[in-house]
């Protein structure tokens, strides 16, 4: 076959698969019907019709269909309430327009655009939650020292400034304090000062503010934000200003479940129970929720701005980005390199960031909001720096939004600009009538008196049928079987049913306009074995499954929510997967994560037997860290430095411990991890000091030197000693023998053996003799 026949085959095929396709869609029977399909279809109303369905998708019906009376409305929007820019103080209008109407058009975009000018003084709530445990009084301290410049410094943006002032440490009760008793020392939250323009009074109340104690690690600092974000009338909040709650801690915090240990097992509903100051439910109710905060957060439009110590920055890592808005920074203690003015700058380079550019939000009021979708160009919904999202004082910034609703109920919607409560509303009402409903002919001859519009009889209550033609309970007035045959078929009813008044009266299984749907000729579900998954989730259409709300696939059996694919947390697959048919495919356990297996909703099980081989795994990344390289690139592996390992009972009970890392020769340190199953990354903190163990060979041999050298030293000197010795009685004896001149002399001691007496009486003469 040539090149070109083939190339004619794939054609005719591609046009033949399309209409086909095209067939499969815009199936309704009534103009109303036809128009609110998602797939965008057109209706053709015109009386004089030949083809064979009057609804047609709009990107693909043939030219010659219908010459005239086109159905296909178009999408209509325009400004109900526009508004100037205004920066007075009882009437602030930053966002214009205020109100947008739209009329819209099932599956067809529509765009919209509005502009955003920031107010010139626009008020500023700055309200202070402070942790007020006795190792953050240096923070207290410096907060009441530079109260003058943080308040000056906001001054320098607004002057439309207010100051409040808060505290918390903990619950009132064991196991998390032994002070059961006294209620200055420890408590879930005190209010202590009202949002108000008086610096001073802020400075006297934070430095009058008394330390107290807890026994665990973790502070009750979310029972405490819970009430500054719900009770708007104690705390002070305005209707219009920028409301931003400062959360100093060096602690990590308790969250729902935790307050069981103590026998609190009720949740907190999420109002206020702020009275004189105190939060009175601190006995009564567990903490919240992380989820709790947010949507508290979410609906007072409150900017929280956690700054916490750098040794916890990774455990409020994950609570910064469960709560939209948020902020995050971290603080070194005072002696290990902390500006005096930290505070000051923190507060200013935040307010900087969050005043200069703009984060859009939507909130659906009413309606159903599956079926909505907006967009914005630029994208300002996130905290990235996109071009474009960026603002300044009294200039104006443009945006364009697209937005497509293929619902049919009207439906409201809020375009938020995140912090300052400015919003733009959209007031959508879906498009759910023709044009030709307006030309209705009441008593049509075609339609055998009955009423006829959009190219189609309506028929009164007692009668029925394309044309109108048969009377319920009565005798018929038309009897043409040409229309109960399918066009290209010769059979009436497809031989599965009987032509009654001009339709198709189908037998036991079979359906449709001739009686050509078999209805058990539909898929059936691997999960029941029913066909398109039983009554309640789908119809047989046909030979293909039409599905009920939520539900879908080739035989209905896949549930569209996400509902049972919510965990613990609430968030979807635990952000580890999708959820497809109302079940988790899970993304793959990471190469850095020894644990190897997770539940149905993506969240990663511990296991008992892996600490030794994630200690294997994290030692690389941990010691390039500890000395500043930055090697290790994965950004789940979050590691913090710092100068020595806490031993804290409690602090170890979160953190698992790795234990002679070697650095160096002879050197080792050591390293805590925990697993954050918020984002699914792991908190690494590792210390900067080493422990270098004795090197007990050199000792050895220095020793066994120094034992040789004494030993051959002792000895030298002893030889040394007897030969001076022996010397000297040498040259003393020599000197003697030198002294006596005189030859050989008698030994003074010596004793002759020979003694000769004289006898007296003995003559001379013998003697002589003799």
């Amino acid at each position: 076959m040539s090149s070109k026949c083939l190339l004619i085959y794939f054609l005719c095929f591609s046009v033949q698969f399309h209409w086909i396709y095209a067939l499969d869609i815009c199936q309704q029977k009534s103009c109303q019907e036809c128009i609110r399909d998602p797939n965008v279809c057109v209706w053709c109303a015109m009386n004089n019709f030949n083809g064979t369905r009057r609804c047609m998708p709009k990107s693909s019906y043939p030219t010659d269909w219908c010459p005239e009376s086109l159905m296909n409305p178009k999408s209509v929007g325009y400004p109900s309430e526009n508004k100037e820019f205004s920066s007075s103080s009882d009437n602030v209008i930053q966002i214009k327009p205020q109100r947008y109407k739209l009329n819209l058009r099932a599956g067809v975009p529509k765009p919209f655009n509005f502009s955003f000018q920031g107010a010139k003084d626009f008020p500023v709530d700055l309200y202070f939650l402070l942790d007020a445990s006795t190792t953050m009084a240096n923070i207290r301290d410096m907060t009441a020292k530079h109260s003058e410049k943080i308040y000056l410094s906001i001054k320098e943006m607004t002057e439309n400034v207010h100051l409040g002032f808060g505290t918390f440490i903990d619950k009132r009760v064991l196991p998390f304090t032994n002070n059961t008793l006294d209620t200055e020392l420890t408590y879930s939250f005190r209010h202590r000062m009202k949002l108000a323009d008086d610096f001073n009074k802020f400075k006297d109340v934070v430095s009058k503010t008394p330390s107290g104690l807890n026994r665990d690690t973790q502070e009750g600092g979310l029972d405490a934000l819970a009430q500054v974000l719900t009770c708007k009338n104690v705390i002070g909040w305005r209707n219009e200003s920028r409301k931003i709650v400062v959360f100093l801690t060096e602690g990590p915090y308790h969250t729902a479940g935790d307050g069981k240990t103590a026998g609190l097992s009720k949740p907190y509903d999420g109002k206020c129970y702020t009275e004189n100051g105190t939060y009175t439910k601190e006995l009564e109710m567990d903490y919240p929720s992380v989820g709790m905060i947010n949507k508290l957060a979410t609906e007072s439009d409150i900017t929280v701005i956690f700054v916490v110590e750098s040794h916890v920055y990774n455990v409020y890592y994950g609570l910064n980005k469960a709560i939209s808005g948020s902020r995050l920074t971290k603080f070194n203690r005072i002696g290990k390199g902390t500006d005096d003015e930290m505070i000051v700058n923190i507060l200013k380079d935040i307010y900087m960031n969050i005043s200069k550019k703009i984060k859009l939000k939507t909130k659906v009021k009413s309606g159903r909001k599956n079926d909505l979708s907006i967009s914005f160009d630029p994208d300002c919904t996130t905290n990235l720096n996109v071009p474009g999202c960026g603002v300044e004082i009294g200039k104006e910034t443009h945006l364009v939004g697209t937005v497509q609703y293929d619902g049919t109920d009207d439906v409201s919607v809020d375009i938020i600009v995140e912090g300052i409560g400015e919003k733009l509303t959209l007031d959508i009402e879906a498009i759910k009538n023709c044009e030709c409903e307006r030309n209705v002919e009441a008593s049509a001859d075609y339609c055998h008196g009955e009423a006829r519009y959009c190219g189609i009889c309506h028929c009164s209550d007692n009668r029925y049928g394309e044309r109108c033609a048969c009377v319920k309970n009565g005798r018929n007035v038309y009897n043409d079987n040409s229309t109960c045959i399918a066009p290209g078929s010769k059979d009436i009813c497809s031989r599965h049913g009987t032509c009654n008044c001009g339709a198709c009266d189908c037998l036991d299984r079979y359906e449709g306009e001739f009686c050509e749907c078999n209805v058990d000729s539909c898929p059936r579900s691997a999960k029941s074995g029913e066909v398109c998954h039983g009554r309640l989730h789908g119809k047989c259409n046909c030979g293909k499954c039409k599905c009920a709300p939520k539900w879908s696939g080739d035989a209905c059996d896949c549930y569209d929510s996400d509902e049972y694919c919510k965990g613990s947390d609430g968030s979807i697959c635990h952000n580890r997967g999708d959820c497809v048919c109302g079940n988790c495919q899970c993304s793959q356990i990471a190469e850095w994560d020894a644990r190897y297996s997770q539940d149905s909703h993506c969240l990663v099980s511990p296991c008992t037997d892996c600490h030794d081989l994630q200690c294997r795994k994290l030692t690389n990344c941990a010691k390039d860290r500890r000395i500043g390289k930055d090697d290790c690139t994965n950004d789940r592996i979050k590691i913090t430095v710092v100068d020595r390992l806490s031993n804290d009972t409690d602090f170890l009970e979160l953190w698992n411990l790795c234990s002679n890392v070697k650095v160096e020769d002879n050197c080792n340190t050591s390293f805590y991890y925990r697993y954050n199953d918020v984002d699914y990354s792991i908190d690494v903190i590792i210390a900067r000091n080493k422990d270098c163990a004795p090197n007990y060979f050199m000792f050895g041999g220095l020793f066994l030197l120094t034992l040789l050298i004494v030993g051959i030293g002792t000895l030298v000197a002893w030889k040394l000693l007897t030969d001076a010795k022996d010397r000297h009685e040498y040259l003393q004896f020599m000197q003697q023998n030198k002294q006596d001149a005189s030859g050989p002399s008698q030994n003074p001691l010596y004793e002759s053996p020979t003694t000769t007496f004289n006898n007296p009486a003995f003559r001379k003469k013998s003697v002589d003799h003799k």
